[in-house]
């Protein structure tokens, strides 16, 4: 594996949930019996919430998938602003800017409506050349620098034909299905939490919570044990996914993915909220903080935050 590959790979865990994939469900065994429930769905589940049926929807929610994909085919706005960091904590270069996409039909195309920057973010301006692998994965995943035009259900299938496509599709499972294995180089079965030896690492918990302070949840969620905390068992350092208990329907996720050992080096937690139009799931905010690593390499600390607005259907 070269070197570029390699370091490619692990900044690509940074940009994992943001891009969307085509999985099948696999064979776990039944983790039901280690599920704490607290008071609250306790009584709900004697009023029939059914265990059992809400872990297999965690497992099997195609909610992001179907957010990201659709955000190819549909007129909006989005606000994105990065900050990088030195060693001592100090801000080195930031950037932010407001973009415009416009559909029509199955093809978009974007423009620049504000644009601003400070210190190193770029390598050269003038032809967006930038300084940072982070910036340059998101500018693929989410800029559109000529109209692009694509079939609805394109990125729902699994391409191998390259080495770099194919990581990129195991990557994405750590968000859109999470628990399943990655095969990611060096990190092996860490990713696949609701399977054996995995499951011994972690408390689940079916819980109450408020997303965002406003939408009434039913919680999923996934944490490392303390006592394997900074142990490198693991990769998901906690999950937690929020469903909307008027209906059931996924409104957001939280993330943390953290290693350190061999070529990697990364720590670095994730949130996602969805929103619902016209029967259909966007990314409405995204934000990442912290870093990731490669030997030899120049660590990238960072924070963003991204805002999806304006939704509008596209033209015909």
């Amino acid at each position: 594996m070269s070197y570029i590959f390699k370091r490619f790979t692990v900044v690509l865990l940074i940009w994992s949930a943001l891009n969307p994939l085509a999985a099948q469900p696999d064979s776990i065994p039944d983790i039901s019996a280690l599920i704490y429930l607290d008071s609250f769905v306790v009584t709900a589940s004697k009023a029939g919430f059914d265990k059992n049926d809400f872990i297999d929807m965690v497992r099997t929610d195609e909610s992001f998938l179907e957010a990201f994909h659709n955000l190819r085919f549909i007129s909006y706005r989005s606000e994105n602003q990065f900050q990088f960091y030195n060693k001592r904590g100090k801000e080195k270069a930031s950037y932010k800017d407001t973009i415009q996409q416009t559909a029509t039909g199955n093809c978009r195309s974007m423009v620049y409506s504000t644009v601003e920057y400070e210190g190193d973010y770029f390598k050269k301006a003038k032809t967006r050349k930038y300084n940072y692998y982070t910036s340059i994965m998101h500018d693929r995943l989410f800029y559109t620098h000529q109209e692009t035009c694509e079939s609805i259900r394109t990125d729902l299938k699994r391409s191998n034909s390259t080495r770099i496509e194919k990581y990129v599709y195991e990557l994405k499972k750590l968000i859109f299905r999470p628990g399943e294995k990655a095969d990611i180089p060096f990190i092996g079965n860490k990713t696949s939490i609701f399977t054996e030896p995995m499951i011994q690492y972690y408390d689940f918990k079916i819980s109450n919570a408020l997303f965002n302070e406003e939408v009434d949840c039913y919680v999923f969620a996934a944490h490392v044990k303390p006592e394997f905390t900074n142990k490198n068992k693991v990769i998901i350092n906690h999950l937690r996914t929020y469903f909307d208990k008027s209906n059931f329907q996924v409104v957001g996720r939280d993330l943390q993915l953290a290693y350190s050992a061999g070529l990697y080096e990364f720590d670095l937690t994730i949130h996602i909220a969805l929103d619902i139009i016209e029967n259909k799931y966007y990314p409405s905010h995204i934000t990442c903080d912290g870093f990731w690593n490669i030997s030899l390499k120049k660590k990238e600390a960072v924070k963003f935050n991204l805002s999806f607005f304006d939704f509008k259907t596209p033209t015909s």
